[in-house]
């Protein structure tokens, strides 16, 4: 008669299985693995800083399949699962570390790149949300299962891959680096959601495929239920942000339908384009074609309507259509124009901005070139070179107008006045939740900034502040006063302290 099945709880691997997935997960002293743990973790940052500011998915991937960051996770769930406290201190320790590490080696990698805006690589990383708990849960599973099943042991670097943990955390540092504490927030719930959820889901794999004893189970029963629990309760905490994020993009998303329905039926086959845009405020329309966009207001009381706590704002940009004649072709001049209009055209074209060509110009061996937009114009050289290419010897001479959209009821600002509020807002920037400011004046040659803070800022602070400040004006004065705050603390026997 055969042997009756062991139940799922009593089954249990081999002794040298297990032996090899301890070393495996170094929870038994592994020679030189803190050095070569240390070497990889490092590397990998630097690739995935690298990969996350040049916006190359493919550079950040090999980050993720070079980080053993995976190792000490899934050793704390190993840790865990078999109720050992000292290897799950000692593996929590280690993971604490590793984090800590990765986040001060991005920010110190961050710090020598030049300032330009977030790629989507980076800001990908800042607004998790309930699917990646779950994506996390699953990689977290199969990479327990693939550590105590040789057989499927390749599937790990697929596992790195689907819960990636170094990209965040490098993220978090060059969020630090930058003062953006916000999308810093952002990112640290992304990893801490996939740390948590990794040795969530890992602690039932190990217990269900054997990989604790039976006689371990039967015997700490009491320690396993609470380091369980405990588990499943930080799951549920790292789940409500995420939860509410997720509700949170949804909302926005059937916003921005809506909001596009409505411009659809307004435009009502217009030949034209259109781009919607919400922000917190308003919700921003640009039309691009050839026809006039039809009465405005029957637009506003539809958005009225689904919108009550938001301003429409129209832009439209009109495109001329080309015209041809049947008696004669354009003379040798015109058709030199219409080249370099076309030239003109696909240049600014490659700036993803809107834009208008209001006129192209021969004048004293040169090209004037009278155009307007939105945006800022790529670099001259560039269509330089498109019309050396085409045998264009002529000097191009842009003259660029900044387009701005004004809202009804607002004054047109003089140059000074938009200047001081880019100034404001840089120095808002640089000094979030570091100082105060007091006072900020500036007219044009002299910015006068008081601040006020526990610590003073100290010279490269002060570099950044110029730095930022260059951008908008290069020429001008900047004096710098700081005013020290001190907590002051009231007795019950002496008369309160008021601070002037």
């Amino acid at each position: 008669m055969p042997l009756p099945k062991r139940p799922w709880w009593n089954r249990t691997i081999k002794a040298e299985d297990r032996k090899r997935c301890m070393n495996g997960l170094a929870l038994v002293h592994v020679e030189h693995w803190a050095y070569r743990f240390t070497i990889m973790l490092t590397l990998s940052v630097v690739v995935a800083v690298m990969g996350l500011s040049l916006n190359s998915a493919a550079v950040v991937i090999g980050a993720m399949l070079l980080a053993p960051l995976m190792q000490p996770v899934l050793a704390t769930g190993a840790a865990m699962s078999m109720a050992l406290p000292g290897k799950t201190l000692m593996s929590g320790i280690r993971v604490v570390a590793a984090t800590t590490w990765c986040i001060a080696i991005a920010f110190i990698i961050y710090k020598f790149i030049p300032d330009t805006p977030f790629t989507p690589e980076i800001m990908a990383r800042t607004q998790p949300d309930v699917r990646d708990l779950i994506v996390a849960l699953a990689a977290g599973a199969a990479g327990a299962y693939a550590t105590v099943r040789a057989d499927v042991s390749s599937s790990l670097p697929g596992v790195a891959v689907a819960v990636a943990l170094v990209p965040p955390l490098a993220t978090v540092g060059i969020t630090l680096e930058t003062g953006d504490f916000a999308r810093a927030y952002g990112a640290m719930l992304l990893y801490t959601t996939n740390l948590v959820a990794i040795i969530f889901s890992s602690i039932l794999v190990f217990v269900t495929t054997g990989f604790v004893p039976a006689r371990r189970i039967t015997t700490q029963v009491p320690r396993m239920l609470f380091t369980t629990v405990m588990a499943t309760a930080v799951v549920v905490l790292v789940a409500f942000p995420l939860f509410e994020a997720s509700q949170a993009s949804i909302r926005n998303t059937q916003d921005l339908a809506d909001a596009e329905a409505i411009v659809d039926v307004w435009l009502a086959g217009a030949d034209l384009e259109r781009t919607v845009d919400i922000s917190n405020g308003s919700v921003d329309v640009v039309l691009r074609g050839f026809d006039s966009p039809p009465d405005q207001v029957p637009l506003e009381e539809s958005f009225a309507v689904r919108f009550p706590d938001k301003v429409v704002l129209v832009e439209w940009i009109r495109l001329e259509r080309a015209t041809t004649t049947t008696t004669a072709p354009p003379p040798p001049d015109e058709q030199q124009r219409l080249a370099v209009e076309g030239e003109v055209a696909e240049w600014l074209a490659s700036a993803d901005i809107e834009y208008q060509i209001d006129s192209v110009t021969f004048i004293d061996g040169g090209i004037r070139i009278d155009a307007s937009g939105n945006g800022t114009p790529p670099p001259l050289s560039g269509l330089i070179k498109q019309l050396e290419a085409t045998g264009e010897t002529r000097t191009p001479r842009l003259n660029w107008t900044q387009r701005e959209t004004i809202r009804p009821g607002d004054e047109v600002a003089t140059p000074l006045e938009l200047n001081t509020e880019s100034i404001q807002a840089a120095v808002d920037e640089w000094s979030r939740g570091r100082w105060v400011i007091r006072e900020l004046t500036y007219n044009g040659d002299l910015l006068v900034l008081e601040l006020a803070g526990a610590f003073e800022p100290n010279t490269f602070q002060i570099r950044q502040l110029r730095e930022r400040l260059n951008e908008i004006d290069d020429d001008y004065t900047l004096e710098l006063y700081f005013v020290e705050r001190v907590i002051v603390t009231t007795t019950t026997t002496a008369p309160p302290t008021t601070l002037a």
